[in-house]
């Protein structure tokens, strides 16, 4: 069964990557992209130790994906006067268009899954994935 489930992962992750191929980014550059979006919507500043946390990439990871992706165009690193360790990542326009225009490629990525299922077996399906979410969510294990 766990197989199955990462086999679907990677399957969802490729065909994400295809419609994000044009952009020059990948599922996990996107999600890091997302994080911040959310979070500036807030009012919060975000540092590179918070997308590490949210995308559970280690640091010479993620210091590399925003690095590709400030070359991109897609964001900003600033340092605050007082503090040069810490950099604040801020989106460009062009990262904060890609953030907007990510619902369409949800879309794009959602009617995939459903062509390959009728009506009654997307909804099995996704009672499933929720039953199993909240069980694993109760004890963590």
């Amino acid at each position: 069964m766990f197989g199955a489930i990462c086999s679907l992962h990677r399957a969802i992750v490729r065909s994400n990557d295809i419609n994000l191929s044009e952009y020059g980014i990948s599922s996990v550059q996107l999600h890091a992209l997302v994080f911040i979006r959310i979070k500036s919507l807030h009012g919060e500043q975000v540092c590179q130790r918070d997308i590490e946390r949210a995308t559970g990439l280690r640091p010479s990871s993620v210091s590399s994906m925003l690095s590709n992706l400030q070359r991109g165009g897609f964001l900003t690193r600033t340092s605050p006067i007082d503090d040069a360790r810490t950099k604040y990542i801020a989106l460009t326009d062009k990262g904060v268009e890609l953030c907007e225009k990510n619902r369409e490629l949800m879309d794009k990525c959602d009617e995939r899954i459903c062509a390959a299922l009728s009506s009654e077996e997307q909804h099995t399906f996704i009672s499933l994935i929720n039953k199993v979410l909240a069980y694993l969510g109760d004890d963590g294990k």
